[in-house]
């Protein structure tokens, strides 16, 4: 058995091939036929496999999601903090380090490139 991320442990194989034996030997003593309580079970393991596959899916795409989020940020914060270095580092060769409005201009002319 494996260890679940929810603490708990996970059935192996077999365990899970002995209750589906199990189930179907139920459904058959209540007097299904064998052949459909086989069908009947496999059925519904079917549906719940689709299920859980589709809850994690939906918690995957949050995850990564929350996860884009955060990088965003981070590459926003890296991108500010460099922005912030520039601007103070062009103030600096126009000649006044706390003139940042100056440096401002200069690099947005520089981007915006010239008017017409």
């Amino acid at each position: 058995m494996t260890v679940t991320a929810r603490g708990g442990r996970e059935p192996s194989a077999t365990d899970l091939m002995s209750r589906r034996r199990d189930m179907i030997s139920r459904l058959a003593d209540a007097g299904v036929p064998e052949e459909r309580a086989a069908a009947d079970v496999d059925a519904l393991c079917g549906a719940a496999l689709a299920h859980v596959a589709q809850d994690l899916a939906l918690q995957i795409a949050e995850a990564r999601q929350r996860c884009d989020a955060a990088q965003d940020w981070i590459t926003r914060d890296s991108i500010s903090h460099q922005l912030r270095g520039l601007v103070y580092a062009l103030a600096t060769v126009l000649g006044n380090p706390k003139d940042t409005k100056a440096a401002h201009g200069y690099a947005r002319s520089v981007v915006e490139g010239p008017r017409h």
